[in-house]
């Protein structure tokens, strides 16, 4: 996790909107065999890659995120890369015939090949080293070394921003696994062979090694399930779109969470299986926290989404809600800018006024939460682009179009989220919906809508513990919505929670840490409430709460330490108490440099003089931080 980019304690979107009503699932099998690999950086630049801020501390995430960037592809027409292709061939030829002969033993031929496939970048190798390797071995025989090297350990004692997929055991593992979906069927080592050049009793030797794996669709099946292998898995199974092979999608897509919930629905969408839609569309939202743009877009751009919003009898009630949650998903993401200029925003790739006036024709008749929501969204989006467009920023036909189409209805939405909306929210919130609640939290804070606040106090007030995540995550976003609704009746009851809850005492008594807790500390849950207390009272700025945050300038994890310094510029932005000022002289000690950094920032700005001999002590004895001591010497007067 990045300094700047505190998971434990921002808020994060819905998540888990419920589960597919039961149905009838066929299974059609694909006749062409196509495989792609996903264009991503090469390691060089992966150091470069920022994490998004709900997406960190998941398993795979560095993997897949920097498969999702462009990279430049490896010219095989170049005489350098012929040359070491040629190398290779004869090399890997020399390893596969042995094994298949049985002058390698299995062990032999699994020790060999994998530095063998070290040769760079897995996401600029994977296109060229895949075909290559199949031309060598179109028989499947070299198969049982491929599931032995899948079945080894990625290096151990990696670093939290190392990728696995570019040290050497990972490369070949990744290759492994694609090598998969080349092959429907294989011969367990000892059977019967294609070539019928095997020495039976080397092969009953390699048998024995050889993991039992009878049925190589169900094997990567269950390696779909696993985020930091599903990338490539979920590849393979598409590739070989056999009746096994989608069936084991499907499977996995049930139990799947986190990035592996993408590669698979990713996969179940590049089948352009229409049957697959409504199955994908129901679940793909579930366990995806932090996630969701990752799903909702590629099924906004596959699924035809406008008769699931109209919806109607043929339409099941938990699709059309699923639809709206996707589509105000997408509506959210096409506000971010957009890093390619000349491209449109998502949402507008398709006929964008027919899908707004199904979702809000439908919300009339049949309203719930999630139409409320992607109804707002709406709303926003339409307000933002309708601005830009009145300055004249915007000129594109692709948006001028469909938003000029959507004016006439807007009146009517504005008159219905002030009225009929607000109240489906509100009785939302009050419900035992647990899905609703997160997302609908957030939207009565953007929405400003007064009668929560007491509905949210009173949640404040009748927490007792904390113990888990998730309870923790619920309790950031109640608190972030009640500092956005400014009414600072709620800062005491928030105070009171947080030290019924966290225990403020026994955490200020520990040494303070340099690094994050690791994600199975059972004290995370209270960390992420405590700071998220503490961000909530610099959005009130009540001096009155200073007490409590100076207090929490002494917890042991570095995000609460942090959360104090951003609230102290605020709330105290001279230094004029006593207590800002000693607080962040303290500071300027602490063991994470982060946390340095913003002290010296703070004394700089509360003009603190006395600081002078430990700033310059800090731009000898600590480089890593010495430009921050340097400005606040600046700054000083110095």
């Amino acid at each position: 996790m990045s300094d700047s980019s505190l998971e434990q304690t921002k808020s994060q979107d819905p998540v888990d909107t419920g589960t597919a009503e039961a149905g009838e699932l066929y299974i059609e099998e694909k006749a062409t065999e196509t495989s792609t690999v996903a264009p991503v950086p090469t390691a060089e630049l992966e150091a470069k890659i920022t994490v998004p801020k709900q997406a960190q501390n998941r398993a795979g995430t560095i993997e897949h995120l920097a498969a999702r960037r462009p990279i430049t592809s490896v010219d095989t027409s170049l005489t350098e890369v012929k040359e070491r292709l040629s190398e290779l061939r004869s090399t890997i030829t020399r390893v596969v015939t042995g094994y298949r002969w049985g002058n390698i033993s299995f062990e032999d031929a699994t020790e060999q090949i994998i530095p063998l496939l070290n040769v760079g970048s897995i996401y600029q190798w994977a296109p060229v080293l895949v075909p290559f390797m199949l031309e060598i071995d179109r028989a499947g025989d070299f198969i049982p070394v491929w599931l032995n090297v899948i079945e080894q350990e990625d290096a151990p004692d990696l670093s939290p921003d190392a990728n696995p997929a570019e040290m050497m055991i990972g490369r070949a593992r990744r290759i492994a696994i694609l090598m998969l979906g080349n092959y429907k069927t294989f011969n367990q080592p000892g059977q019967s062979r294609p070539l019928g050049f095997s020495r039976l009793g080397k092969s009953k030797q390699n048998s024995r090694s050889a993991p039992n794996v009878q049925d190589l669709a169900q094997y990567l099946g269950k390696l779909a399930s696993d985020p930091n292998v599903s990338l490539y898995a979920t590849q393979s199974l598409a590739k070989q779109a056999t009746t096994s092979a989608l069936q084991a999608l499907i499977t996995a897509l049930k139990d799947a969470e986190g990035w592996a919930k993408v590669d698979i629905i990713e996969a179940c969408l590049s089948l352009d299986q229409p049957r697959f839609y409504n199955i994908v569309l129901a679940t793909g939202l579930d366990r995806v926290t932090g996630l969701e743009s990752y799903i909702a877009v590629p099924i906004y751009r596959k699924i035809p989404l406008e008769g699931y919003l109209r919806g109607g009898n043929d339409v099941a009630p938990r699709l059309s809600q699923q639809a709206a949650l996707i589509f105000g998903q997408v509506l959210q993401e096409s506000m971010k800018p957009n890093p390619e200029q000349d491209a449109l925003p998502i949402v507008f790739e398709h006929d964008f006024a027919p899908l707004a006036n199904a979702l809000f024709e439908h919300a009339r008749s049949a309203p719930s939460w999630q139409y409320v929501i992607a109804i707002h969204r709406l709303a926003t989006l339409m307000g933002r682009y309708w601005s830009d467009i009145s300055r004249g920023t915007i000129r594109e036909p692709g948006i001028l179009e469909p938003v000029y189409a959507c004016l006439p209805m807007m009146n009517d939405v504005e008159r219905w989220i002030n009225g009929p909306g607000r109240d489906v929210l509100l009785e939302a919130l009050s419900s035992s919906d647990e899905d609703a609640f997160i997302p609908v939290v957030k939207t009565l804070g953007e929405l400003r809508e007064p009668r929560a606040i007491s509905i949210l106090i009173n949640q404040v007030g009748s927490a007792t513990t904390v113990s888990n995540r998730e309870q923790a995550i619920r309790m950031v976003h109640i608190c972030d919505t009640l500092a956005r609704l400014d009414d600072r009746r709620a800062m005491q009851p928030m105070q009171q929670m947080v030290e019924r809850v966290v225990d403020i005492a026994g955490r200020a008594a520990r040494p303070k840490r340099r690094d994050n807790l690791s994600l199975d500390d059972d004290n995370i849950p209270g960390s992420i409430v405590y700071a998220a207390s503490i961000r909530a009272f610099e959005q009130l700025n009540d001096r009155s709460s200073l007490d409590f945050i100076v207090r929490a300038a002494n917890d042991f994890d570095p995000i609460v330490r942090i959360e104090v310094l951003e609230a102290l510029k605020r709330l105290d932005p001279s230094g004029e108490d006593a207590r800002s000022k000693t607080t962040a002289r303290e500071a300027l000690n602490d063991p994470r440099d982060a946390i340095v950094r913003l002290a010296c920032q703070l004394v700089g700005q509360y003009r603190d003089t006395s600081t002078i001999p430990a700033l310059q002590r800090i731009s000898e004895a600590r480089p890593e931080v010495a430009s921050a001591a340097y400005n606040a010497l600046r700054q000083l007067g110095q």
